[in-house]
């Protein structure tokens, strides 16, 4: 090698050796802004922290102005526990302006969900605030500025299935059903409740016919939730947490409609239309006094009274004129849970000792059955189909049989509208050898029931989400076949 080349080699070397050095450098400086950035955010969240808890309201302003400029995504937890404690006017104002001008932001957590909720709420309660801030209607569930779902995507592990949670393969639609002259497309469906026999039937009857189902519920073990193609857990219905988790679900799935098969829920959603329809989801829901009336069996009991309606002699904590033998049970109650059925005073009085809030009625004589109802948005009844309880366990039928009985089918009707329902509904009642027809309870919901009156040709899953979608229900799709015979058996999934 020439004096020349090995000059030239020395210098390309020394090249590359102060280029490896700048990136050296360069990355720890990197790192020391980073972990410096990293520092001072600690150290501001403390501080917007301290703050809100400052016993000087300009102070607790201060606070708020500051974590608007940090993100909801890291101070919603710290707003929400501040606005619940929060006496002072201008503070909260600060909250509600500082939530109204981050809706841009994702609904990326449930703390940001819950938050814009209670500054919609509170701005409703106070509109003189809105004198204050312009600009587009304060959103409760979703960012203003982008539709659902409006997940961040470093935040997407908040949302999934538990590790150790079984996917299981989409169901594959059903080929055997009825042809469809007016098919829905394939819809999202957010399915509450998707650990009871009710809200298995409306997984698989939706997953049958092609829809995508999301399934919560406040169980873990949950069977639905490993049924369904995407499952979240979320409080109970009487949880002050759950309609924000339910919304924030809505926003990160793009559910499109909302089927709930708890009826107490419903109490939750009574009046969060609103919130519902801005995270994507359209519904159709009795009103709260309608549930009330049927979730309170005396209630219930006055009201077919006062309405002229077949019902058993009932006694509110006492058996005072109502004859026996007896069926004692919780005024507010669902399945068989604590119910008692006595011939005897000495039972009787047991019973009662042993009930929450006993009802006392005469026990029905003749052959019990259910009827699956549909009422469309106008309050008419488009479905009513009756079967035979020949067998049941813990409240739930596991024999029956589809049967034609106008008689039944006018009573029923004529129930289900004195109670002012819409939506599914299950009602039920005896038939007595010489024909008359007695109803005790009503449930507003579908019941566990379902499948078989799905089975016997009528579609009331379908055509409940038609109507939720503003679709007319279609009358010829919801008659059932009598002399269809169901028996019910246990089937295994396995997670894990």
């Amino acid at each position: 090698m020439t004096t020349i080349d090995a000059v030239r080699a020395e210098a390309v070397l020394s090249g590359f050796t102060a280029l490896q050095v700048l990136v050296l450098v360069g990355l720890g400086l990197l790192a020391m802004a980073a972990a410096w950035r990293a520092v001072r955010l600690t150290r501001v969240r403390r501080g917007v922290r301290a703050g809100l808890a400052d016993p000087d309201p300009g102070v607790r302003t201060a606070a708020v102005r500051q974590a608007a400029e940090l993100g909801l995504a890291t101070t919603a937890p710290s707003l929400l526990r501040a606005v619940r404690a929060e006496q002072d006017t201008d503070v909260l104002a600060a909250v509600v302006e500082t939530v109204a001008g981050r809706q841009w932001e994702p609904a990326s957590t449930g703390s940001i969900v819950e938050l814009r909720l209670w500054a919609r709420a509170y701005l409703d309660a106070h509109p003189e605030l809105r004198s204050r801030r312009t600009g587009a209607p304060l959103l409760a569930g979703v960012a203003g500025a982008t539709t659902p779902p409006s997940l961040d995507p470093a935040r997407a592990a908040q949302f999934q299935r538990g590790a150790d949670m079984v996917v299981p393969a989409p169901r594959t639609p059903r080929h055997d059903l009825p042809l469809d002259p007016d098919p829905l497309h394939g819809t999202t469906v957010l399915v509450t409740g998707v650990g009871g026999a009710a809200g298995v039937a409306v997984l698989q009857a939706l997953q049958d016919r092609g829809h995508r189902v999301v399934g919560v519920d406040s169980d873990e073990h949950a069977v639905g939730l490993v049924l369904a193609d995407e499952s979240h857990v979320v409080p109970r219905g009487d949880d002050p947490r759950f309609l924000a988790a339910l919304l924030r679900v809505a926003t990160v799935s793009s559910a499109q409609a909302l089927v709930c098969t708890v009826a107490e829920e419903y109490a939750a959603l009574a009046d969060a239309a609103d919130y519902l329809a801005e995270a994507g989801l359209q519904t159709l829901m009795p009103s709260a006094e309608a549930v009330a009336t049927c979730l309170d069996k005396w209630a219930f009991h006055q009201a077919m009274t006062a309405a002229g309606l077949p019902v058993p002699a009932t006694g509110l904590g006492r058996a005072d004129g109502v004859a026996g033998p007896w069926v004692v049970k919780p005024r507010f109650g669902r399945g068989s849970r604590d119910v008692h059925v006595v011939s005897s005073q000495a039972r009787l009085k047991a019973a009662l000792a042993a009930t929450p809030e006993p009802l006392v009625q005469t026990r029905l004589a003749g052959r019990e059955f259910t009827a699956d109802v549909l009422v469309e948005r106008s309050g008419a009844v488009v479905a009513v189909c009756p079967r035979w309880r020949t067998e049941t366990r813990g409240g739930i039928s596991t024999r029956g049989e589809t049967f034609a009985d106008e008689s039944v089918t006018d009573v029923v009707s004529l129930v289900v509208k004195a109670t002012g329902l819409v939506g599914p509904a299950n009602v039920q009642g005896f038939v007595a050898e010489d024909g008359r027809v007695t109803v005790h309870e009503v449930n507003p919901r579908f019941s566990g029931g379902l499948p078989l009156t799905l089975h016997a040709g009528a579609d009331v899953v379908t055509e409940y989400l038609r109507e939720i979608v503003g679709l007319r229900a279609r009358p010829e799709r919801l008659v059932t076949r009598p002399e269809v015979r169901m028996q019910r058996y246990f089937a295994e999934v396995y997670a894990g």
